[in-house]
């Protein structure tokens, strides 16, 4: 093969190279693809992250929700057996029948796992936290819920309406706060709890 038949030879087997702007097309798909993957990633692991955040919550609303209707359905037992719920559950502010801290009394055990004859469980909220403590001075408290915005508790009677002085039973809403990203979102979760003696006198009164 002469050297000018190599040449053409060669040069029909030559691979063309691309251009400047076919490497900068490719090189800008490629960046896209990446970004869309890595967005794909992060959407993932922050639905992840909200489950798991969701979950503990709802664990946490739970193990509260029990304590806290353990604690208050005793209320105004005496270690005499007798009741007395007007002692037994009180509000804060007598004037008013929506409460943002009550008092519970009964004979046995409190929040705080203080045993007597008339212990004392006080339920507030302050500075984002649920709490609940004694009336000693200084007072002890125990926080039991964090993010929580706002507690308000109504005593209803037999009827189903607002009384402190006859109550049967403790309706209590909490107002949650989450973090969502730069997303803040509240959640009501509400919930009543018998008072076991207040009804089993209300049933042998009829």
């Amino acid at each position: 093969m002469t050297g000018a038949r190599a040449g053409r030879w060669w040069s029909k087997r030559r691979v063309r190279a691309f251009s400047l702007v076919e490497l900068l097309v490719a090189m800008t798909l490629g960046l896209l693809l990446t970004a869309a993957a890595a967005s794909l990633f992060l959407s993932v692991r922050h639905l992840y992250q909200e489950q798991e955040r969701v979950a503990a919550m709802k664990e946490n609303l739970r193990f509260v929700t029990d304590f806290m209707t353990r604690d208050i359905r005793g209320a105004g037992l005496g270690e005499d057996g007798s009741v007395d719920l007007v002692a037994g559950l009180q509000p804060a502010n007598p004037n008013a029948w929506l409460q943002e801290r009550f008092v519970v009394r009964k004979a046995g055990m409190n929040c705080l796992g203080e045993t007597g004859p008339w212990v004392v469980s006080v339920y507030r909220v302050d500075q984002g936290q649920l709490y609940c403590g004694n009336e000693a001075d200084p007072p002890q408290n125990q926080p039991l819920l964090g993010q929580v915005r706002m507690m308000t508790a109504v005593a209803l009677n037999a009827a189903g309406e607002p009384d402190w002085e006859r109550p049967v039973a403790l309706r209590i809403e909490l107002l949650l706060e989450s973090q969502s990203g730069n997303e803040v979102r509240v959640h009501a979760i509400e919930f009543v709890v018998g008072l076991r003696n207040a009804i089993l006198d209300h049933y042998y009164a009829l």
